[in-house]
């Protein structure tokens, strides 16, 4: 992985021609380009705007920016992962853990996905919660799953789309024609030594609030008039617990300012 030094530029012409420069290159550059931007010049505008200058959608500006903004300052510690690996793990307050999994396993993005759902106990032949309700990253999405672009790149996200399918397929032929226990992730890709664990560092304060940001823009984009009008005809009792967790984020959020 080749992660973006830092540069300075000194017009917003020169960030944008650098922007349009790394498009062949690195998206961890562009993410950093429109995150710079962001800071700099937008001055009211959005990656929507910055989308236009250098020729992707909104939401590729987004994923890109967001990915460099949470773990651009970390990545060279995975060297071996992709940048989807970042993407996918954007929204996980475990990421770190995950994250080190699969570098030390060099296991893919599919394959990471589900050790962690394995090892939140969830119930792999079922979708996450979060792929249920539309939050999850999507990396089909993407232009290019890793840096630098190239023609393989699609067919990389597709395979790991298919891979998951294949994964999911495998789970339920395991069952019917082994006693042994199903594991979407290969044999030798066993859990890091207990010990490793322990020393593992916790996320700190900055980066629990990056990522709890990320979490709430994601929420406040899904919230379109269509969100609004469905929301109604929801059950009285979901539409109260939502409100009320609403109501106590924004008395926390509220609390940080005291």
């Amino acid at each position: 992985m080749t992660t973006a030094v830092a540069k300075t530029e000194d017009t917003e012409s020169a960030l944008i021609a650098r922007a349009l420069s790394a498009l062949s290159r690195c998206n961890w550059e562009v993410g950093e380009c429109a995150a710079q931007w962001t800071k700099r010049f937008a001055r009211g505008r959005t990656d929507a705007d910055f989308a236009a200058l250098v020729g992707l959608s909104p939401d590729q500006v987004y994923q890109r920016r967001r990915v460099w903004e949470t773990f651009g300052d970390v990545s060279e510690s995975y060297s071996l992962l992709k940048w989807s690996h970042f993407y996918a793990a954007l929204n996980w307050d475990d990421a770190a853990e995950c994250l080190q999994w699969a570098q030390d396993v060099q296991a893919g993005v599919a394959e990471m996905r589900a050790w962690r759902r394995a090892q939140h106990g969830e119930d792999l032949s079922e979708a996450s919660s979060d792929e249920s309700m539309g939050l999850g990253p999507i990396e089909l999405t993407l232009t290019n799953e890793s840096a630098p672009f190239d023609a393989g790149s699609v067919r990389m996200g597709a395979s790991e789309g298919m891979q998951s399918a294949a994964l999911a397929a495998g789970g339920a032929e395991s069952s019917s024609n082994s006693s042994a226990p199903y594991a979407p992730f290969r044999e030798d890709a066993a859990t890091p030594p207990a010990r490793e664990s322990a020393e593992r560092q916790e996320p700190t304060t900055e980066q629990l609030v990056k990522r709890m940001t990320s979490a709430v823009e994601r929420c406040v984009g899904a919230m379109n008039p269509q969100f609004a009008r469905q929301f109604g005809k929801l059950p009285e009792k979901v539409r109260k617990r939502f409100l009320k967790a609403v109501e106590q984020l924004t008395e926390k959020a509220g609390e940080l300012d005291e």
